[in-house]
């Protein structure tokens, strides 16, 4: 009984703070459209490059097949094994084949939710790269963007693939709850990424104003 209660009060608590950040997205879209200075046209030309990048994986992708697959699946071992180290736990094994993979660790149990659903949650190469956009020079950027539109799409790919029921990470708790907590993490992403691109930012100044608006969406509640 007190582990369903657990999970209920987790599933409406990442209920609510899903929708502080489709508030949050919706802020940063008017923004966009309705801008105090320039023109929304100008705004949505920074994303033109990274929405090259997404088309671009998608027409490549039918002639990468028979290695995307494995790739995928290193990919999602990796984000694994990466948070699990965030969270200073101790990795005794990495696998990755084409269908099935694994990593075993040990460490406190308490952050094992963070590592289970890391993969749907967590686009590491986006990530990665929006940090390398922010020291790289303006004459590349639009290369680095594609590069940036390319891993977004993977990712999307990916999870479209692996996600599932039938995954025990999802699975090994309530389902209400393991889906809650990654559609909160997805939105949270999508507002960072949107956010990153603007000229007064990167990803890490885009990680606190997104998280700042969200507590501002509370508080205006």
């Amino acid at each position: 009984m007190i582990y369903r209660t657990k999970y209920i009060i987790l599933t409406v608590l990442f209920t609510l703070l899903s929708l502080a950040i489709l508030a949050t997205i919706w802020d940063v879209i008017y923004s966009i459209i309705h801008p105090r200075y320039g023109t929304w046209i100008g705004n949505l030309q920074l994303y033109q490059w990274t929405t090259i990048g997404v088309v671009l994986f998608f027409i490549v992708k039918r002639y990468i097949k028979s290695n995307l697959q494995w790739f995928e699946t290193f990919t999602h071992e990796l984000t694994h094994t990466l948070v699990a180290i965030l969270f200073l736990r101790r990795i005794h094994s990495f696998e990755a084949k084409n269908d099935s993979g694994l990593i075993t660790t040990s460490g406190n149990d308490k952050t094992l939710i963070f590592v289970d659903l890391s993969p749907y949650c967590f686009p590491i190469y986006t990530y990665i790269l929006l940090a390398f956009r922010s020291i790289c020079s303006t004459t590349f950027l639009w290369c680095i963007d594609i590069i940036i539109g390319i891993s977004i799409a993977f990712h999307a790919n990916t999870w479209k693939n692996q996600i599932g029921n039938y995954q025990t990470d999802i699975n090994k708790r309530p389902l209400y709850f393991s889906y809650t907590y990654i559609a909160t993490a997805i939105l949270f992403n999508i507002c960072t990424i949107i956010v990153a691109y603007w000229s007064s930012k990167n990803v890490f100044t885009a990680l606190w104003y997104v998280c700042k608006e969200i507590i501002g969406q509370f508080i205006f509640w």
